[in-house]
């Protein structure tokens, strides 16, 4: 998921009807242009007029995207950190289940103090799950229990799974759903994991 919006580029002398799509890694243009732009490559993003201008490497674009033009420059000049895209704070109790991931705990504790590694915390803000196989979404219903009425399970699986017994995308949403919990976001957790935001509908809590 990111931000997404249509518009028109001019890129080599052309101009081409666009949809944009931003993460927090990179810019990717289709539909009537097919580019994508690494931002740590981007030394560039100059917004003016409804004009976003935008240069990296030996090539400049400009895109066409009204009001939305400065929000999008400070999105690729300081695009958000993992753990900003996990809602996680200062202060907030955090529990890991399952993920072995030492350089993202490291950044974690220098976030917040409270965190729990292979242990459920009661009244946890965040509850990072790895889900490796379908089995281990039947946990959902009991991870829940320990989460604040506001608080997020971020349910992370491999992104390709090769092994049928792994957790698919569609297997995360209906275990979501099953346990009584709402899908409401999706993110990259890194190259090859992604991660699922599940909270307690708000008539729940």
């Amino acid at each position: 998921m990111g931000t997404e919006i249509v518009g028109e580029a001019a890129y080599k002398g052309a101009s081409h009807r666009i949809k944009l799509h931003l993460d927090g890694k990179e810019l990717t243009l289709r539909d009537g242009l097919k580019l994508t732009i690494p931002l740590k490559d981007v030394r560039k993003a100059e917004a003016n007029d409804g004009e976003l201008t935008v240069a990296w490497a030996k090539e400049k674009i400009v895109l066409k995207v009204g009001d939305k033009a400065a929000r999008l420059a400070d999105k690729i000049l300081h695009p958000p950190s993992l753990l900003d895209k996990l809602g996680i704070k200062a202060g907030h109790v955090v529990s890991l289940v399952g993920l072995e991931d030492g350089a993202f705990v490291c950044e974690l504790k220098q976030r917040t103090e409270t965190v729990f590694e292979d242990a459920i915390e009661p009244n946890s803000d965040v509850i990072l799950y790895r889900a490796v196989a379908k089995a281990d979404l039947k946990r959902l219903k009991t991870l829940q229990k320990s989460l604040k009425r506001d608080g997020a399970i971020w349910v992370i699986r491999t992104k390709a799974p090769k092994d049928a017994k792994a957790a698919t995308e569609m297997d995360v949403i209906t275990s979501i759903r099953a346990s009584g919990l709402v899908d409401v976001k999706i993110c990259a957790f890194s190259d090859e994991l992604t991660a699922m935001k599940a909270v307690i509908p708000k008539t729940n809590r």
